[in-house]
């Protein structure tokens, strides 16, 4: 059938049958709870979702109900459709195919949970709401491309309505709810950026892509666009027995899942596995138990058996083993679920293996006394204080907080306008003077530029592990907070941008596992340094981070005091500092206490990270 336009087969993709796998799993039963798909740019990961589509089943709606409510499960209905029910006996209902709905990276609160309908406001004086995102996705599949960029304010409400499987509106006087249950699929490239464990968690299965390495795979794919762009109806017939049987196996699938059976043996496989691996969410089991239920299904089995276990905790726990990107514990391999399920596994076997799974190598530099997390926490207040970690800023896109007059607004507050129009003039008629716009705040995004000492003078071990462990304490609150850092290097003559200000806090890791060190001291031009990359950023408020023992021996003109004129007068007010003394009090040259006073930064000793709180 020919479409306004055409969109690639999904039995056109070459390779990548995991993330094939996955997104079939959820088009057979939505109830696994949707996937997250990481892999570099044009892997396909966006081609593959859209070409989804076409495979997805069709649902009975309600006729007339924004929210396609399910015309006979009081627990999928609106209120509206659930009074209907009560008073008619029966709904009128239709049946539509499921759909993809994009969610856009500028989306805004209205958008995503639903607006105020400003017709009937105007017109009839009623309150209702135009729906938003949520409503279109009921019952469907929401789809976020680069899904670690969205908003963080947008993403808590997402995962509010996942969690409820409610969408709950409460703004402008009105206070009501619909369904809002949907397969949320996203895509994202981890050069990006990573996700948050709990929203990790929400995304039932997840995969990770790469770029396919066969040369006559690569070839296949070359040759597949260039016949799609040529011709897309041609090529969409040429694939048409493909498609339609993948979506029979789907459908299929679907009608056999009810009876597809899971035995005691195969449920306590899946407990062992999880427990052997230490996963901390009951959510992993659940996924599990529905993921190899519809493996079994797919392959017209009426019985789970052993090898859709281990399919299915490769698709189910593999993000669930690594949720802080910081710490490098065990990564989930198909060799390390085959060595927790063998075929014959003693009880002594069994124990062995949870004991190996509970003793991942750390690889923290220094190990993380309460003393000294005491005092790294004390740190993180400092530098987070500096930066917009913890302040609300304006923007087009955060939290309604208020309204305020504007005669040309951005965002219409459309009950603040009516009540301001009926208090002026008595009646229910609106002025460009009463006209008032929604104020929305969000959090603001710091840029943290840690500046290293790599000299002769920081040789000692202790000096440089502790170096390495502040940095490695303020990527984890970085990470957490979704902001952007850079690490610069200074030592000899030579002042090192070494990673660029990035939200991809692994590099940064790697890059404090081999720090070159030796040579002299070149403190103040390695900030006069950070201040000029510092001078040039637009979006955030960078905070520099000076970890070295002060022991300047280069500078840029005569001498340190000049030197200190000099950067006085490069500061600019977004810039902020933080200077961390690895020498102690006693022995401290007090070159970094001047330069506290000088650049009005706090200032920290050895002492006073290791102190206890």
């Amino acid at each position: 059938m020919h479409h306004k336009f055409v969109i690639y087969p999904f039995a056109a993709i070459v390779g990548q049958d995991l993330m094939k796998k996955a997104l079939l799993v959820n088009a057979v039963d939505p109830a696994v709870g949707g996937v997250l798909i990481k892999g570099d740019k044009g892997t396909g990961k966006s081609t593959a979702v859209r070409a989804l589509a076409d495979l997805l089943g069709e649902i009975r709606v309600v006729q007339g109900c924004p929210f396609q409510c399910h015309p006979e499960n009081k627990r999928l209905m609106c209120k509206t459709c659930q009074e209907r029910l009560e008073r008619d006996g029966k709904l009128p209902w239709s049946e539509k195919k499921m759909e993809i709905v994009d969610m856009p990276l500028s989306a805004t609160e209205d958008m995503v949970i639903g607006s105020i309908n400003i017709k009937k406001a105007l017109k009839e004086g009623s309150k209702a709401l135009e729906p938003g995102l949520l409503a279109r996705a009921n019952r469907n599949v929401l789809y976020i491309d680069e899904v670690n960029l969205l908003d963080d304010y947008l993403v808590n409400i997402l995962l509010d309505a996942a969690a409820m499987g409610v969408n709950v509106v409460e703004r402008e006087g009105i206070s009501l709810y619909h369904p809002a249950r949907f397969i949320l699929i996203g895509t994202m490239n981890p050069e990006e950026g990573e996700l948050r464990p709990q929203i990790m968690d929400r995304f039932g299965l997840s995969v990770e892509i790469t770029a396919l390495s066969s040369a006559e795979e690569r070839l296949q794919v070359l040759e597949n666009r260039r016949l799609f762009d040529q011709d897309p109806y041609a090529f969409e017939q040429k694939y048409r027995c493909g498609q339609d049987s993948i979506r029979e196996a789907v459908f299929r699938a679907r009608e056999n899942l009810p009876r597809t059976g899971l035995s005691r043996e195969m449920l306590l496989k899946i407990v062992e596995l999880t427990s052997s691996l230490g996963i901390k969410t009951h959510r992993a089991d659940i996924v599990m138990e529905k993921t190899s239920r519809v493996l079994a299904a797919l392959e017209g089995r009426d019985q789970v058996l052993e090898k859709d276990i281990k399919e299915a905790a490769f698709l189910a726990l593999t993000h669930r083993m690594r949720q802080d990107p910081l710490q490098r514990g065990e990564r989930l391999t198909r060799e390390r679920i085959e060595e927790l399920l063998p075929p014959e596994q003693g009880e002594e076997q069994q124990r062995e293996h949870r004991q190996e799974a509970g003793t991942a190598d750390d690889i923290q530099p220094v190990e993380r006394t309460g003393s000294l997390q005491a005092g790294l926490s004390r740190l993180a207040g400092a530098v987070n204080g500096r930066g917009r970690d913890s302040c609300r800023t304006e923007s087009n896109r955060g939290q309604f907080v208020k309204a305020r007059p504007n005669s040309d607004p951005g965002s219409l507050a459309v009950e603040a306008t009516l009540r301001r129009a009926v208090s002026q003039t008595g009646r229910l008629e609106v002025l460009p003077e009463h006209l008032m716009e929604k104020v929305r705040v969000s959090r603001g995004k710091a840029l943290y530029l840690l500046l290293m000492d790599t000299s002769s003078s920081m040789r000692m071990e202790r000096k440089i592990k502790l170096a390495k462990t502040l940095s490695w304490h303020l990527l984890q609150q970085s990470y957490q907070k979704k902001n952007r850092v850079g690490l610069m290097v200074f030592r000899g003559e030579e002042v090192r941008l070494l990673v660029p200000p990035t939200g991809d806090v692994l590099k940064i890791e790697e890059a404090l596992q081999t720090l070159p060190t030796g040579g002299k001291t070149p403190l103040t031009p390695a900030l006069y340094r950070a201040l000029e990359l510092a001078g040039r950023e637009r979006e955030a408020r960078p905070v520099i981070v000076v970890i070295s023992d002060g022991k300047a021996n280069v500078f840029l003109g005569e001498g340190l005091e000049q030197d200190l004129a000099l950067i006085a007068d490069k500061i600019t007010p977004e810039a902020s500092f933080v200077l961390v003394n690895t020498e102690s009090s006693r022995r401290s040259p007090g070159v970094l206490e001047m330069m506290a006073k000088t650049l009005n930064a706090p200032h920290f000793y050895l002492e006073d990270i290791l102190q206890t709180g």
